[in-house]
């Protein structure tokens, strides 16, 4: 029975899995009454009572016998009811529940018997007598029976056949030194007749013997749901004591009268009802008592019984010759040595085997983590054999991936990724199985169930050699996320937001890359920028413009091939690489998107007309992007400076005039500082009697090295660079100043007004009201009498603009909407501007005198003027004959060299005082 323990472990492991849950009550208290604990006192009572009264009367005798038997139903009355108690008690299993029906059934039938076993005492043939009738005999057959049927139907655990060996090895062990304990003292005792002469009672013996070794070798045979351990060590007790009483009962009988019976039976049930009672009480320290148990694997009995058969073997050599006693003896000695030795071996097998428990238990418990770790992990763990097939995968394939285990299991993994990363995983493969490495890593796109791809990042590591794993460990690890948000950002790295087009970034990179491999000519940047987008961006909205931007860009992607590439620089500003050219085709590029964007363009339910300046630049050798986009961006300057709407080819005269337009802003910064500008006053003057009623303010630059240079030269690179804003404020501040001194010297005789041009880009200043304001207060002069001259493309956006010019209007200051009629929707403008005057463009002027359709666009001004109560001012007359026609058609204001050419302030001094009654004329 060396294993047994080991197999109750076991069996306890797996009934705790597999039966079904049962309350479990607490612990009883340390001074709670346990169940039955009464029942026990008394039965103890009861036998303790019987036992002193045979014992007293047996040596003194009084009373009558009858006395003796009345104490003794009363125990197997107890037994009966502790049985059926247990037996009712539903917190145990059911197995240990008929077990103890069954021993109910047999203390009944113990019970009936006992009147039977006092008639034949004291009532039989030969009474007082001690012999038993076959009735008894019959009844206690049933009885023992009963129990036995009992013994034999507590469920045992499951083993091997070398278990169930050791089981019958031990039991022969145990059955012969029974066997010969009851020869020796049935059958025969120092070569005399035996002890026991009734052959009933001897089976009896014989019997209660064998159903205590069974009950004892049922301990260790019965499983968790049988009977409880220390109920079964009861009842074997109770059975070998009741049986060493009967086999001495001749000896106890001393009396014809007395019987063994009137202390065994008390003494018997007394202990019943104990087992009774351990079955019902959880043990105490059960966890240690278990402990104990499972570290001790082999069984005590064997050994006992030996020990036993020694001891008989002494005594029975007693008798014997020396010679022969110390044989007896020295065989004893060696078989109580090998005993012994074999308990140590025992003893340190159970040591071993409690430290291999607790080593299989560790290693349990880091296989379980290892396990749930790997079976709940968010990653997929794979292995992938020498011919690429999984031969391992982890539940995450369904969290992950959707697909079970075993779908994956036995494919190739080349079927589930992405065809264009098969050959990378081949080749990775490949170098880890040729060159094995801790491990590498690489991403590849694996199908989903659902048929999309999922980014995986896989550490790849040989374990070829490995005989446990012979393949390739893949853990993989879901990146989809990550490489979504990464893509996100390189996307919005290099392309623009609004229109999604590539930006500069981008644009300058493929450029690059395009020009590394390219032949001279066969490459080429157009530089697209709207004309007067912010015109429409800030009368409109900036949801407009950004419809718009979007609009356009689809446009010129519509122009151009799959391969070239679009981006959106910045702002109103496009630019096209254009890759694989012929001779002239970039020119063929730029005229298409022309015609593209002459139609006109919905841009948030507005029908908008839009125009583009284009500057063309083709690579030469030795060309870098960005001086390709320089020079594209010069070309495309230039086109504005054209007229707009068109397109220009770079050349090297355009560099030039960009570096001379570079020299001329860099100049034109410290002009101011210099002294450098001046103002000229082109006269006003009343039709048709020619007298100058003020002047128009026009500023010059004396350059130290050029010379005078033109207005028409500069003023756009002021606008360009932002330097119109600091000459404006200069060209406002001397003209008024120069106003208010006439003023001051003249009196009434000095100019009733004074004009100052206001371009676009000082419109936009927010500041610009708060300036004009300024200066009237520095200067002191009235803001009636000066007029801010803007042009109707300034305005014609609304926006801040015409937020900048209503502003200045509201101080007093007369507005005059120069060039007009050339500019977009100048009928509209007139009636959301604070416009006063109305200033005809010279190209309307010089067909004054042709033909009626000429003629016809200045009278329709003059009708408007007078109707909404403008003044208008006809610009660049020349001739008498314009002069006296503008004055037919209702004009009263003009301007020109026909009058006079600009003068400076002394020159308009003279005209103020040139005649005595203060109006002065010109010339």
């Amino acid at each position: 029975m060396q294993d047994m323990d080991r197999g109750d472990d076991l069996s306890d492991a797996r009934a705790a899995t597999l039966s079904p849950a049962r309350p479990v009550s607490a612990p009883p208290a340390p001074w709670r009454r346990s169940p039955g604990s009464t029942l026990l006192a008394a039965c103890a009572f009861i036998a303790l009572t019987a036992i002193t009264w045979y014992v007293l009367r047996r040596t003194h005798p009084f009373g009558p016998p009858i006395l003796g038997w009345l104490l003794v139903p009363l125990g197997p009355t107890l037994a009966l009811f502790a049985a059926l108690q247990v037996a009712r008690n539903a917190d145990l299993a059911l197995p240990a529940r008929r077990f103890w029906r069954h021993g109910a059934v047999a203390i009944a039938i113990a019970l009936v018997a006992l009147p039977s076993l006092v008639h034949d005492a004291l009532a039989g043939p030969d009474a007082p007598s001690h012999r038993m009738e076959p009735i008894t005999i019959g009844l206690f057959a049933a009885a023992l029976a009963t129990v036995i049927w009992a013994l034999l139907r507590l469920p045992v655990h499951a083993r091997s056949r070398r278990e169930w060996l050791t089981v019958g090895l031990d039991l022969g062990i145990m059955a012969v030194a029974t066997g010969l304990l009851l020869w020796y003292f049935g059958a025969h005792q120092d070569g005399r007749p035996a002890v026991i002469h009734d052959t009933v009672t001897l089976m009896v013996i014989v019997v209660l013997t064998l159903g205590g070794v069974l009950a004892s070798l049922k301990i260790n045979l019965t499983g968790p749901d049988g009977l409880d351990p220390r109920a079964a060590w009861a009842l074997g007790g109770t059975g070998l004591v009741t049986a060493v009483l009967l086999i001495n009962s001749p000896v106890l009988q001393s009396r014809p009268e007395l019987s063994a019976f009137m202390a065994i039976y008390p003494l018997l049930f007394c202990g019943v009802v104990l087992a009774t009672w351990l079955q019902q009480r959880p043990p105490a320290g059960a966890r240690r008592a278990g402990r104990r148990r499972r570290h001790r694997s082999f069984s005590l009995l064997p050994y006992a019984a030996i020990t036993g058969t020694d001891a008989l073997l002494l005594i029975t050599a007693r008798q014997s010759p020396g010679g022969i006693q110390l044989m007896v003896a020295g065989s004893v000695a060696l078989t109580a040595l090998v005993v012994i030795r074999q308990i140590i071996a025992f003893q340190d097998n159970a040591r071993l085997l409690s430290q291999v428990d607790a080593s299989m238990l560790e290693l349990r418990r880091h296989e379980q983590r290892f396990r749930s770790l790997v079976q709940n992990s968010d990653d997929v763990i794979s292995i992938i054999d020498a011919n690429g097939r999984f031969t391992y995968m982890t539940p995450g394939s369904y969290r992950v991936l959707g697909h079970q285990p075993e779908e994956l299991v036995g494919e190739r993994a080349d079927s589930v990724v992405n065809p264009d990363d098969v050959a990378a995983l081949n080749e990775l493969l490949r170098q880890l199985h040729h060159d094995p490495r801790p491990s590498l890593r690489g991403q590849a796109r694996i199908r989903h169930a659902d048929g999309t791809w999922r980014w995986m990042e896989v550490t790849y590591t040989n374990l070829l050699h490995d005989p446990s794993v012979q393949g390739f460990v893949c853990n993989a690890r879901d990146v989809s996320d990550t490489r979504r948000y990464q893509d996100q950002l390189a996307y919005q790295a290099s392309h623009d937001e609004l229109t999604g087009l590539a930006n500069r970034a981008l644009f300058t990179t493929r450029t690059e890359r395009a020009l590394a491999t390219a032949e001279p000519g066969t490459v080429a940047v157009v530089l697209v920028d709207l004309d007067d987008f912010k015109t429409i961006n800030d009368r409109l909205g900036h949801p407009v413009g950004d419809s718009l931007l979007v609009a356009v860009g689809a446009r010129l992607r519509a122009c151009i091939r799959p391969d070239d590439t679009i981006a959106r620089l910045g702002g109103d500003e496009f630019a096209i690489l254009l890759n694989d050219l012929r001779s002239g085709e970039s020119g063929h590029v730029a005229e298409r998107i022309i015609g593209a964007l002459g139609a006109s363009v919905n841009a948030a339910n507005h029908d908008l007309l839009i125009q583009a300046s284009i500057g063309l630049a083709d690579n030469e050798a030795g060309t870098d992007a960005e001086d390709l986009l320089r020079r594209a961006d010069i070309a495309m300057y230039a086109a504005k400076e054209l007229g707009k709407n068109r397109y220009v080819h770079y050349d090297a005269d355009l560099d030039a005039r960009a570096v001379e337009h570079a020299q001329l802003a860099a100049d034109l910064s410290h002009a101011l500082e210099r002294d450098e500008l001046h103002l000229l006053y082109q006269p006003v003057v009343d039709l048709p009697s020619g007298q100058v009623v003020g002047v128009e303010a026009l500023v010059r630059w004396n350059h130290p090295r050029d010379g005078m240079v033109s207005p028409m030269r500069f003023i756009p690179v002021a606008e360009r660079t932002g330097l119109i804003v600091p000459l404006g404020e200069w060209i406002l501040r001397t003209a008024c100043q120069q106003a208010a001194q006439w003023i001051r010297e003249y009196g009434a005789d000095a100019l009733s007004r004074i004009s100052v041009n206001v371009s676009a880009r000082q419109l936009l200043e927010p500041t610009l009201p708060q300036t004009v304001a300024s200066v009237l207060a520095e200067t002191g002069l009235d803001p009636a009498q000066l007029t801010v001259e803007i042009t109707e493309t300034a305005v014609f956006g609304g926006g801040r603009a015409a937020e900048t010019v209503a502003a200045i209007h509201a101080l007093g200051v007369s507005i005059a909407l120069d060039d007009f009629g050339t500019g977009h929707s100048s009928l509209g403008l007139l009636r959301t501007c604070p416009v006063d005057v109305l200033k005809v463009d010279k190209s309307f002027v010089d067909g004054v005198t042709g033909t009626v359709e000429q003629e016809a666009i200045v009278t329709s001004i003059i009708e408007i003027a007078q109707a909404l109560g403008l003044h208008a001012i006809a610009e660049g007359v020349e001739t008498g004959a314009q002069a006296d026609r503008l004055h037919t058609l209702g004009y009263r204001l003009a301007q020109g060299f026909h009058f006079a050419k600009p003068l400076r302030a002394t020159e308009i001094e003279s005209l103020i005082t040139s005649n005595g009654d203060g109006c002065a004329t010109a010339a």
